[in-house]
């Protein structure tokens, strides 16, 4: 048995237009991520990293993060947050025997000789 839907062109169209906007939105948003080379202020630099302005200020005072500072402002480069964040990535179990087990066969080695 077929069954035959008669839909509206205007239903079609408004359809069209919604897919549309959303398929400009998902990229207008992607194209809205900052440039490699740019520097960012604080408050884009905290954005980037999820973090809340003052958790930032504390990051920079305790030297955690690179920044730069002119006249009162700290400015960021990209680079250098992504390393920070890169800094504090945890192993997986698997990487961690494997760095024990390196670890044991260069200590051996050594003391063999």
């Amino acid at each position: 048995m077929k069954f035959t839907i008669d839909i509206p062109d205007e239903f079609i169209d408004a359809l069209a237009d919604a897919v549309a906007q959303r398929i400009n939105a998902k990229h207008s948003m992607h194209d809205a991520a900052p440039a490699r080379h740019k520097w960012l202020t604080h408050s884009e630099a905290a954005a980037y990293l999820r973090k809340t302005p003052a958790t930032l200020y504390k990051l920079t005072s305790n030297r955690e993060i690179k920044y730069r500072k002119r006249g009162k402002s700290n400015t960021y480069k990209i680079e250098d947050l992504d390393l920070w964040l890169e800094a504090g990535a945890i192993e997986t179990a698997d990487q961690l025997v494997k760095d024990v087990q390196l670890l044991t066969r260069r200590k051996h080695s050594i003391t063999k000789q």
